[in-house]
């Protein structure tokens, strides 16, 4: 059985199967994937299953994963906001940012992918996520970037 251990042959592999079952089967979860790659004798745990759905640019419509169309930038962010529910900020340097479940990861890599000079970092679990800014200034930043990315969904 292929580990997830993200070597980069099982990478390419395990995103091939997941392209491909996407572009030709009706996938309408997670737990669907995960069998279909178990059958290819594939094995992934979630958490990495969601980096690969984000780095496919693979998002849910009508109920359904599809992968987005070449050049279309805005297609990752229309589903991450439907999965972001709020954020608010916790100090001076962090802002917390609650998902629906197994969405926070997806949405991390989303926004390490931007590369915004306001957020340090993020770590994510499943359903909360956490942003690292430098200080009260930078956090103001990100939340107004947060606002434009996810909508008006900040807790105050």
């Amino acid at each position: 059985m292929i580990s997830a251990d993200n070597n980069s042959h099982s990478k390419r592999d395990r995103q091939a199967v997941i392209a491909d079952a996407v572009r030709n089967e009706q996938v309408a979860t997670q737990g669907e994937l995960l069998a279909r790659l178990r059958a290819r004798r594939i094995a992934v745990n979630q958490s990495t299953l969601s980096r690969d759905l984000a780095e496919l640019g693979i998002r849910k419509a009508g109920g359904q994963y599809v992968m987005a169309e070449p050049g279309d930038a805005s297609a990752p962010q229309l589903s991450f906001a439907a999965a972001v529910r709020r954020f608010t900020t916790c100090g001076p340097h962090m802002i917390v940012i609650t998902t629906g479940q197994g969405q926070a990861q997806p949405v991390a890599v989303a926004i390490d992918a931007a590369k915004d000079s306001s957020i340090v970092g993020t770590l994510a679990g499943d359903d909360t996520l956490f942003i690292a800014t430098k200080n009260r200034r930078t956090q103001a930043v990100a939340l107004r970037r947060l606002e434009q990315w996810f909508g008006d969904k900040h807790e105050r």
